[in-house]
């Protein structure tokens, strides 16, 4: 009987195992530009760069059992000089979102806005300065346990990183190359 026991235990472990290793991956998509690919040049920020300052379509799905916000930041790291530049950070994302349509950034629609590397709250596309090369920018989607309001508008991205130490549950990523277009070819 206790062997019989001890198999029976020893198949629900495997049996849990593979339930879990099953499960998807917490995975972030957009239909306006492929993982590593260039990102539409109207999404540049306008005025002396190129675009519109559109945001795009992102999509995301598997995210982490217990999530009840998602904080999104969008970074280029080879912003001012190597320094990098936080384009972007909402967060207050509800658990139950699981998109952006087109222009749902820059129009703050969806999260609640931090405030940028460049002092804005809200979206600020693609800038890379005219004599660069191309730019990487990462598109960083972060599971949390917050509830949606647990932060107040207008945080930094430092202010942000700090709140989310213990409460963070995973992260699924995206990254876009903005390519200026008298380098396109």
């Amino acid at each position: 009987m206790k062997v019989m026991h001890q198999a029976m235990m020893a198949l629900a472990g495997v049996t849990l195992c593979s339930t879990a290793a099953l499960a998807a991956p917490f995975t972030l998509h957009s239909t306006d530009f492929h993982n590593a690919g260039p990102l539409p040049v109207s999404m540049g920020a306008g005025g002396q760069c190129p675009g519109s300052n559109l945001s795009p379509q992102l999509s995301w799905q598997g995210e982490p059992a217990g999530t009840k916000s998602y904080v999104l930041l969008i970074e280029d790291p080879q912003g001012v000089n190597g320094l990098g530049m936080t384009h972007f950070i909402g967060y207050g994302i509800d658990a139950q979102r699981h998109a952006f349509n087109r222009e749902d950034l820059s129009q703050n629609r969806g999260y609640i806005a931090g405030t940028n590397g460049k002092q804005i709250q809200g979206y600020f596309g693609p800038c890379p300065p005219a004599v660069s090369d191309i730019h990487n920018y990462n598109f960083t989607l972060i599971a949390t346990d917050l509830a949606p309001d647990a932060l107040a508008r207008g945080e930094t991205r430092e202010a942000v990183m700090a709140a989310l130490k213990g409460h963070n549950l995973g992260s699924a990523g995206l990254v876009g190359q903005f390519i200026l277009p008298a380098k396109r070819k």
